[in-house]
């Protein structure tokens, strides 16, 4: 009787012993796990910086340019280098549009930089791009052969896309504007790089400049030499100032 009632309480004792164990063995994984869960964080946290890759295709940036611009966050943690910073600072280079950048574990940088395009200049000192913003490098290079536009404060995308129809209509023909500019009353004034003038005015510049396109090969291309001025603003004509004074202004009517 003795002998079934101890085997009965080691059966009750056995299975609380075997929850103790399990339960001790649990919480010793649970605290390596811990212990190897810092290190692992640790290990990642103090990884630096050490190389940048750079992605996008250069033509006015250079390496040293980008290099230049990272080079205070070089041998930061990769985990704690705050990649706004860098971007802001590539692109407080001029000549960078745009610049992103993502991590490669376990120490690389990679930047890939989109370079502005100069479709034309802004005055003396500044560019524009095809979007009609301006970019300001510290240099403007005048051998890109780029046309100078101008025009009022706060003018420069409309100044933009006005120049961008005009070159549609008159490049075909071999005719290419040196300056476009815009006045404060609203009038354009072109000037080729053959050193005529095209006044334009305000009224319907788009008409005014297809018609002198569309005539262009037929009644003018053969003296341009010989003429210094076209004035587009009449109704219905054309008038063409030569640069001799033998030579009379004369009108060429669209009737």
């Amino acid at each position: 009787m003795r002998s079934r009632q101890q085997s009965s309480n080691l059966q009750r004792v056995f299975p609380v012993l075997k929850k103790a164990v399990l339960a001790s063995l649990l919480l010793a994984l649970l605290a390596l796990l811990g212990l190897n869960s810092r290190a692992v964080f640790d290990d990642v946290a103090s990884q630096r910086i050490e190389f940048v890759v750079i992605e996008g295709e250069l033509l006015r940036v250079t390496e040293n340019d980008v290099q230049a611009a990272v080079f205070n966050f070089i041998n930061r943690s990769m985990v704690s280098v705050d990649l706004d910073q860098v971007k802001a600072a590539l692109e407080g280079n001029a000549w960078i549009k745009s610049a992103s950048l993502r991590r490669k574990w376990p120490n690389t940088l990679i930047v890939d930089v989109t370079e502005e395009v100069p479709i034309a200049r802004w005055g003396d000192s500044q560019l524009l791009n095809q979007d009609g913003n301006i970019f300001s490098p510290p240099v403007v290079d005048l051998q890109l052969n780029l046309a100078k536009l101008s025009g009022p404060p706060g003018s420069e995308k409309r100044v933009m896309e006005q120049y961008q129809v005009f070159n549609q209509l008159l490049y075909p023909k071999n005719i290419r504007i040196a300056s476009l500019d815009l006045n404060t009353r609203g009038a354009w004034t072109v000037k080729l790089i053959n050193g005529v003038t095209l006044s334009v005015g305000s009224i319907s510049p788009v008409m005014r400049v297809r018609r002198f396109a569309r005539i262009y090969d037929t009644v003018f291309a053969a003296h341009m030499a010989d003429i210094e001025r076209f004035d587009l603003r009449y109704e219905d004509g054309i008038a063409v100032a030569y640069k001799t004074a033998a030579t009379n202004e004369a009108l060429v009517s669209m009737q």
